[in-house]
C-alpha cells in the first residue's frame, strides 16, 4: 500500500484558489465503481455536450479547457444552494476507485492535464497527489453537505443522516426524487402530520 502523502500547504493553497472561493469544508461521500459518461455529473455531461457543439474540431486547447470545465464543478460544493445531488454527484466523480484513475475524464485525469499543461486556464499548480486532494475533499464533505440539508425540511435531515445510502441510491435513480417527495408531502391534506420516512416509496 502506498505510503500516505501529507497536501504540502502551497500546493494546497494553489489548488484552493483554482477551484474555491474559500477554502474550508468529511468522509462517506459514495464512490463509484465506473468512470463512464453516466458517471460525470449532469452538469459536467452538459459541459461535454456544449463543447462537443462549440468545437467540432478538436484543439488541445480545446481538450484542456473541457477539463478544466469538468473541475469547475467542484466550485459549487461549498455553495449552500448546490442541490443536494448535484454534491453527491460531483463527489462520487471525485472520491472515485484510483484502480480507474487512468480513464478519459477521471478526475485524476482532469487534474493532471488542467495541472500541467500549458494551456491551462487556471495558475499553474503542477503534478499533485490525487490522493491528497481526494482526502482534502473527504475532510470537507461533511461540512457541505450539511449547509445544504440546512435548507431541507426536517424530516428530510433525518432521513438523510439515518438513512444516507439508501437516499443516494433513490437521488442516482431519480435526481428530482427528494423534491417529489418534499412535494407530496407539502400537499398532503394533512400539512401538520409528520412524514414517515419508512413510509416513502423505495422505488
Amino acid at each position: 500500500m502506498p505510503t500516505p502523502h501529507v497536501c504540502a500547504p502551497l500546493r494546497c493553497d494553489a489548488l484552493s484558489s483554482a477551484f474555491f472561493a474559500s477554502t474550508d469544508l468529511s468522509e462517506g461521500a459514495p464512490a463509484h465503481h465506473t468512470v463512464q459518461w453516466q458517471d460525470l455529473p449532469p452538469q459536467a455531461q452538459q459541459a461535454v455536450h456544449e463543447y462537443l457543439e462549440e468545437a467540432p474540431e478538436w484543439t488541445e486547447e480545446d481538450v484542456v479547457q473541457l477539463h478544466w470545465r469538468l473541475l469547475l464543478e467542484l466550485r459549487r460544493l461549498p455553495d449552500p444552494e448546490t442541490p443536494l445531488e448535484e454534491k453527491l454527484d460531483t463527489l462520487a466523480w471525485a472520491l472515485t476507485d484510483p484502480m480507474l484513475d487512468g480513464r478519459p475524464f477521471s478526475f485524476a485525469s482532469c487534474l493532471r492535464v488542467v495541472g500541467t499543461s500549458p494551456l491551462s486556464p487556471t495558475a499553474y499548480f503542477g503534478a499533485v497527489q490525487v490522493e491528497d486532494v481526494r482526502e482534502w475533499l473527504r475532510s470537507n464533505a461533511r461540512k457541505w453537505l450539511r449547509a445544504t440539508l440546512a435548507r431541507y425540511p426536517v424530516w428530510v435531515q433525518v432521513l438523510v443522516r439515518e438513512q444516507p445510502d439508501w437516499v443516494a441510491k433513490q437521488l442516482s435513480k431519480n435526481p428530482q426524487w427528494l423534491n417529489e417527495q418534499i412535494k407530496a408531502i407539502e400537499d398532503a391534506p394533512d400539512l401538520f402530520a409528520n412524514p414517515n420516512p419508512a413510509a416513502l416509496p423505495a422505488y
